[in-house]
């Protein structure tokens, strides 16, 4: 026995000790190894994508798309813009009120009636009806106010319309 007068296996720890270091060192081989086939098997299973198309194109179909989404959202801002802009200078604001203009004619068939917009630029028409006749009056308004003298109708269809006056109903 040529093994039995080398030291290194005189002492039967030892070569437990050795032979429990390379089983350790095998069955950490084949947990890196069988977890490097799993892992292996997902990657390619993800690189195939969804119905097999490779994950790279379809990953740059998804940045062209949102780049798309982009560009369109940026027109849509300034679309929004721009309408912004139209509905300020458009009419929205409305204010009404019926009166009898003359004592002999009831029923309030005459009106003022203030067509504005946001900042409250616009025209308010006033209606006087009369027995014989019917006559309307129109007056430009510019920030709430017009430059022509306004009767008190006309001043109360501008507030309603403006939002401080309060809108009564006969």
């Amino acid at each position: 026995m040529a093994l039995a007068g080398n030291w290194f296996f005189q002492d039967s720890w030892f070569l437990i000790l050795v032979l429990a270091l390379l089983g350790a060192g095998f069955l950490v081989f084949l947990g890196v190894n069988l977890h490097l086939l799993l892992v292996g098997r997902q990657y390619r299973r993800l690189m195939r994508g969804v119905q097999g198309a490779n994950l790279e194109d379809l990953l740059q179909e998804t940045l062209k798309a949102c780049r798309a989404a982009e560009q369109r959202l940026a027109e849509i801002e300034n679309a929004y813009r721009r309408l912004e802009k139209v509905a300020a200078s458009s009419l929205q604001k409305v204010g009404f009120v019926r009166f009898n203009a003359f004592s002999e004619v009831g029923n309030e068939l005459s009106f003022a009636l203030a067509l504005l917009s946001q900042p409250g630029d616009g025209v308010v028409l006033c209606c006087l009806v009369s027995r014989d006749d019917c006559r309307l009056y129109a007056k430009p308004v510019v920030g709430g106010a017009s430059p022509y003298p306004l009767s008190h109708e006309e001043q109360e269809a501008i507030q309603r319309a403006l939002g401080m006056a309060p809108c009564l109903t006969p």
